[in-house]
């Protein structure tokens, strides 16, 4: 059946020369002119917004807008209301003055906190001194990579007299590149022209770069240079700059509260030189060549708390001057710790010196399953970060899983080689906490245990709660007591009562009785079961922490040994697709050629959310929220509770 792209011709011809076109035409099923139901409550929580406007020179901007929560709203799954009496931001800000001459808007709708983002794409059809009223003309969500997790704060009612207006040039002044050398994230605006009888408007788009800190370069005088790493493969802003070269990035200095919005022509670089993988792979890069600027300052009440940068950020990874990615490694001991829990230690096969990692790294690995494909698994190190003559993982043996943890346990043996790449950090460990609380359940203590270290290493204030079945499921409880002594809690069903070193409770942790006392300067690690990722996200929902405060790493695809093989209706096309007990339901559709979004393929970035029709979903994910649940299910990881469920595809 044939389906209307979503996309211009530039986007599909940038799309045809990155070689992403038919991953493009999928993930574009998310784009509509409704907003999610999910997505209402999420964009009215929120008090900033990134919008992207057109002057009436045809110059691109963006803008940060800060405010009230709720003054950017949706009456209804087609409208925004921008109420612009609760914004504190500059009323000299250019995006005031630029809709009067262009009604179109792109909006990016950003949480840094949760690293959860919405894209909508509108038109201002009415405005006053006080509302802006927006039609949808596109909506959808964006995975959460590449940003860098920060908490706003406003500690007062802002002052909006006397704003000074704000300051503008052209050439780039050394306190601007200073901000440019150091920033770890920037909003872009792009827009496309479009021609109504004889006016030309622009349709716009706002969308998030991130990186490390100099992921941004100084090309010359003004201009910058800003890599494209591996996204949605929609090229939304690379396709509009193809058919409109011109483009508008903000910078927010979140220590000295000043907004730099600058805008000028643009142009993409492809198959450029990278030895040092500053663009992640894609060798792809869009350069800004400023012509105008505008300087402003944020409100002095407006603070800013950063918790960590994002796991998917590209990194150099060495030994020595050599950039290392790809591994060989070989099995230099193992070791028994459970019927089930197997530690292998991985070395260099000629000696010597691995990558470096840190605190909840985790490694991937190459394995090859049963039926002869190879695929790549990903185990968390738990060795200490300072010793990196050699990695630690621990396996377990999963029978309902997807047959590597069978695979692994059958292959590594003593002198076996395997191929990994450079450890990934997806889970770190921050050092603004003054106290930690470390939880892990089960298997899930990997990643814990190379934290443990670090705080232990440090003299850190902690406590560690770790939490099994059964006994034998405490597979690093010795280890963990002989580091953490009385700042380690232990629980199970069925204790050893035998055991004399430490305590093991009888009990389940109590989850609301660890967090019933909220403190700013406290973060929670987590590590575990999907149903105890939740019990912590909603003490902490009850008990007011602070999302920022709470981070967590969940064991992905949640198999089941009681799974059993359920029926899927898609309402669009009327199939009904068979999902096998071990199958995921993604996995399926894909199977049958049904074109889905999706890419963490873990349940944690919301890309294959689906919109539940009839039936009841078993949710596995971390990323719906309890409100997004009651209409959605991430069809990567969840499951339907009878053998029936009919989404909207």
């Amino acid at each position: 059946m044939a389906t209307l792209s979503p996309f211009h011709d530039g986007e599909r011809h940038v799309q045809q020369l990155a070689k992403e076109s038919d991953f493009a035409q999928r993930n574009g099923t998310v784009i509509t002119d409704t907003i999610l139901p999910g997505a209402i409550p999420f964009i009215a929580q929120q008090a900033m917004l990134v919008v992207s406007s057109v002057d009436a020179n045809g110059q691109v901007w963006s803008s940060v807008l800060i405010g009230k929560p709720g003054f950017i709203h949706a009456s209804d799954p087609h409208n925004l209301i921008l109420d612009r009496g609760n914004t504190f931001s500059n009323p000299q800000d250019c995006f005031w003055q630029n809709i009067r001459h262009n009604p179109n808007i792109g909006m990016l709708v950003i949480e840094l906190s949760t690293r959860r983002r919405f894209r909508v794409n509108g038109s201002i059809e009415l405005h006053d001194n006080k509302f802006l009223h927006i039609h949808v003309d596109e909506a959808y969500p964006n995975c959460p990579k590449y940003i860098q997790r920060r908490q706003a704060e406003l500690t007062a009612s802002p002052v909006r007299a006397n704003q000074a207006a704000p300051a503008t040039g052209t050439e780039l002044l050394p306190e601007h590149l200073k901000l440019i050398h150091s920033a770890d994230s920037l909003f872009v605006g792009s827009a496309v022209p479009q021609q109504y009888n004889s006016n030309t408007t622009y349709r716009a788009d706002a969308s998030h770069r991130g990186g490390n800190p100099g992921f941004i370069e100084h090309i010359d005088d003004n201009t910058l240079r800003i890599p494209d790493y591996k996204g949605n493969s929609m090229f939304n802003t690379l396709g509009n700059i193809h058919t409109y070269p011109k483009a508008g990035i903000v910078l927010i200095d979140f220590e000295r509260g000043v907004l730099l919005q600058l805008s000028g022509d643009a142009k993409i670089l492809w198959a450029q030189n990278d030895p040092d993988n500053q663009s992640g792979g894609t060798k792809r890069y869009w350069e800004l060549k400023v012509s105008a600027w505008q300087e402003s300052e944020l409100p002095d009440s407006l603070s800013w708390q950063f918790f960590d940068y994002s796991p998917h950020n590209p990194r150099k990874t060495k030994v020595g001057s050599q950039v290392i990615e790809e591994l060989t490694l070989k099995i230099s001991q193992v070791e028994i710790k459970s019927p089930t829990i197997t530690r292998y230690r991985l070395s260099a096969t000629q000696g010597g010196i691995l990558p470096a990692f840190e605190a909840g790294a985790h490694l991937p690995i190459e394995v090859k399953l049963a039926s002869g494909e190879w695929v790549e698994r990903h185990y968390s190190i738990l060795s200490s970060p300072h010793d990196n003559r050699f990695y630690d993982i621990a396996v377990k043996r999963e029978t309902a899983g997807r047959g590597g943890s069978l695979q692994l346990h059958k292959q590594l043996k003593i002198n076996a080689t395997l191929k990994a790449k450079a450890p990934r950090n997806a889970f770190p460990l921050s050092t603004i906490g003054k106290h930690t609380i470390l939880v892990a359940g089960g298997i899930g203590i990997t990643p814990i245990f190379s934290m443990l270290r670090i705080l232990v290493e440090a003299q850190a204030s902690f406590e560690i709660h770790y939490t099994a079945n059964s006994q034998e499921e405490l597979a690093f409880a010795t280890e963990i007591f002989a580091l953490a002594k009385q700042h380690a809690h232990f629980y199970c069903s069925y204790p050893n009562t035998h055991i004399t070193e430490f305590t093991v409770k009888n009990s389940r942790l109590n989850i609301e009785r660890l967090m019933e006392k909220p403190d700013a300067g406290t973060h929670i690690y987590l590590c575990g079961p999907v149903r105890m990722i939740e019990a912590v996200r909603d003490a902490g929902n009850s008990q007011n922490w602070n999302t920022g405060q709470i981070h967590f790493e969940s064991f992905g695809n949640n198999a089941s040994s009681t799974d059993k093989a359920i029926k899927v209706t898609l309402q669009k096309s009327a199939q009904v697709i068979e999902v096998q007990a071990q199958q995921t339901i993604l996995a399926a559709l894909l199977d049958a050629k049904i074109s889905v979004p999706f890419d963490c393929q873990r349940g944690e970035c919301g890309m294959c959310a689906s919109t539940i029709i009839e039936g009841e979903a078993e949710h596995r994910d971390v990323y719906l929220s309890k409100e997004e649940r009651q209409q959605q299910m991430c069809v990567c990881v969840s499951r339907a509770k009878s053998t029936h469920i009919t989404l909207d595809l």
